[in-house]
């Protein structure tokens, strides 16, 4: 197995098992925010970024496992910034693409062509949308699907909540009350589909009722600022989240940086226990979870350059490689 890692200066790849030495490391894409893989060709992988760097494309598709890259921008997207990209469980080379503006497209043929969905520009209330730094343009930042029904998806706007198509993104309803709007990743528990979870700038939402209404979750979690969040197959009970003690602005100034701790729920969000009170992160912020199909277990992905291995249970925890430039997402090629 090989990692294929999304840093700000490109893509790195590494085998898990030998260390910390890249085996390739390419510098076109330039830089990259979130990645996804295909479900049935997990060799084909996209990668968007939030950088606009003249000359360059703002997401890309690799058909190889990340080895070469093609720039796949929609022209009505040229301008945008990607943050955040989802392939379909269900249909052959559907994927999303969530950009700035808070502008939603869908490919069905592998991101040669992209349609933008006209059900989410029309949701009520989109132009009180909005986002803390300058210019204030909200974004895009979570597309996930419901995994007993693929056509239902879920996306969480930063800020502007979370919003559901059970259509494939032709219509949108919104799902807020109750959730704090600064909506980092939204997720659908792998046994129940009433069961959703949300990581916002506020801490971790549960909705125990196909998001009617949200619970604000903080037993156990000792931060606020929560980031990445990871559901357990069916056999578990277990969900893992970061969080970090202040927003971005504070990771750079504060002593201590992000002062990042990893958690897991064993009651399926209900509360939460610090993985290790040891345990720390550097100066750096936990940006992705993904699971680990070799060992059962996942990796987290840093933005100090850090990458980790973890059991299932989170109870060990292993840096595989670290003074990478920032990371911030990652595919596992078998």
């Amino acid at each position: 197995m090989r990692l294929c890692i999304g840093t700000a200066k490109g893509i790195v790849i590494l085998d898990p098992s030998r260390g910390g030495a890249p085996l390739m490391v390419l510098a076109d894409p330039s830089a990259i925010w979130c990645m996804a893989q295909d479900a049935a060709d997990p060799t084909l992988i996209y990668a968007g970024s939030t950088d606009q760097i003249r000359g360059k494309g703002a997401l890309a598709r690799s058909t190889d496992g990340g080895r070469a890259w093609t720039d796949i921008t929609p022209p009505l997207a040229r301008e945008e910034e990607v943050w955040s990209i989802a392939a379909s469980p269900a249909v052959k080379d559907r994927v999303f693409i969530g950009t700035s503006h808070a502008r939603l497209f869908r490919s069905d043929d592998r991101g040669r062509i992209f349609k933008e969905s006209d059900g989410f520009l029309k949701i009520p209330g989109r132009d009180r949308w909005t986002f803390p730094p300058p210019p204030h343009i909200p974004h895009v930042r979570s597309i996930a699907f419901d995994p007993h029904e693929p056509s239902t998806m879920y996306v969480g706007v930063e800020e502007g909540g979370v919003f559901r198509s059970r259509n494939d993104g032709a219509s949108f309803e919104p799902l807020n009350d109750g959730l704090y709007w600064d909506v980092h990743t939204v997720a659908v528990d792998s046994r129940d589909s009433r069961r959703l979870y949300a990581t916002t700038g506020n801490g971790f939402y549960l909705s125990g009722n196909a998001g009617k209404s949200w619970q604000h979750v903080t037993r156990g979690l000792n931060r606020t600022y929560t980031v990445p969040l990871l559901v357990s197959l069916p056999d578990s009970e277990d969900v893992f989240t970061a969080a970090a003690m202040g927003p971005p602005p504070s990771w750079r100034v504060g002593p201590t940086g992000a002062d990042a701790m990893l958690f897991r729920s064993n009651d399926r969000g209900e509360s939460f226990t610090a993985i290790s009170t040891e345990q720390s992160f550097g100066r750096g912020m936990v940006m992705r979870l993904k699971a680990d199909p070799e060992n059962g277990g996942f990796f987290a992905v840093c933005n100090d350059g850090a990458i980790v291995r973890a059991t299932a249970d989170g109870s060990s925890l292993a840096t595989i490689a670290e003074k990478l430039p920032p990371a911030y997402d990652l595919a596992t090629i078998p």
